[in-house]
């Protein structure tokens, strides 16, 4: 768990922040907050769409994992790239020192990657250009620290209507580990030796910016993987701009989740506020989990971090 005072690791694993100004902003919100922050050596670097060679990306997470004062390493940003680097970590090592690690969207790569090859669990959370330094506030930034400070169970989190991603309600109850994240890079994995092969998973999923067809393909991929098959659970974030091309014949996001979810007798819960939007929740991955139909919840069995 963090405690003030704590040093916390910054590294830009794919892309790198549109504007620096976003990223000094997040890094002056942590120090504020009575953190210490080391930066990757290659933070700042710029190669075509990525923030620096996979060599030098690389390396800033293997050495701040390393870095025996460096208690979290939270992530400057999404965009393209993560995957590119994961035949290059030192697994191993990181196994050895195990710390918080905090970001989203492409880093969905990385997660389920590190939860595969290490056990490590993180969290699908809050990022320090595109959010700490623009956005994060209110309940979602209680949480986040709330999550990251406290070795206590996370309080449930509480899904609602949501034409994007709509609830289905068979079995009341379903348990298992929290796996997932966005959708594109969930389904990129699938079949690697980086997706986890554990059964009895809580599948969550969120995307942004892709047609109800791509959406399809995507989770046809995980369905034909036997993914849908050795999960216990949905749980769905938000889809946000997925909607049809104008003019052009198209099923309805709705229609495509009711489809491919038909066959599976599983609870599937949809409009958490988790994903590509404002003031997203954070959600731990990797910890047993339950999805409560009856009460619309995601309900933690166990706390992410410890003293």
């Amino acid at each position: 768990m963090l405690k003030r005072g704590d040093v916390i690791g910054i590294c830009a694993p794919a892309s790198a922040p549109a504007v620096n100004e976003n990223l000094n902003r997040g890094i002056r919100y942590l120090e504020r907050n009575g953190y210490r922050v080391k930066l990757g050596k290659n933070l700042y670097r710029r190669h075509g769409y990525l923030a620096g060679t996979d060599t030098q990306r690389a390396a800033d997470i293997n050495d701040l994992f390393s870095d025996h004062q460096v208690r979290a390493v939270f992530v400057a940003r999404g965009g393209y790239g993560s995957h590119r680097i994961l035949p290059m970590l030192d697994y191993p090592h990181i196994q050895k020192n195990p710390k918080i690690f905090v970001g989203y969207s492409d880093i969905t790569a990385l997660q389920l990657a590190l939860f595969t090859r290490t056990g490590l669990v993180t969290f699908s959370g809050p990022m320090v250009a595109s959010d700490m330094g623009t956005t994060l506030s209110g309940k979602a930034e209680e949480l986040f620290w709330e999550m990251l400070t406290s070795p206590s169970i996370p309080q449930p989190l509480a899904c609602h209507d949501d034409l994007s991603s709509p609830s289905y309600r068979r079995k009341e109850n379903a348990s298992g580990r929290i796996v997932g994240g966005n959708l594109s890079l969930t389904a990129a994995l699938v079949g690697t030796t980086y997706f986890p092969s554990i059964r009895d998973i809580i599948l969550l999923l969120e995307e942004l910016d892709e047609r109800p067809y791509r959406i399809d393909r995507l989770l046809q991929q995980i369905r034909l993987a036997g993914i849908l098959k050795r999960s216990r659970g949905v749980a769905l974030g938000r889809f946000i701009g997925c909607t049809p091309d104008s003019g052009k014949p198209s099923l309805t996001l709705t229609q495509v989740f009711r489809e491919v979810f038909a066959e599976y007798p599983y609870p599937v819960l949809g409009g958490f506020q988790y994903g590509h939007r404002k003031n997203s929740f954070m959600i731990p991955l990797g910890i047993l989990a339950s999805l409560n139909s009856r009460s619309r919840q995601l309900e933690y069995s166990e706390a992410p971090v410890v003293r």
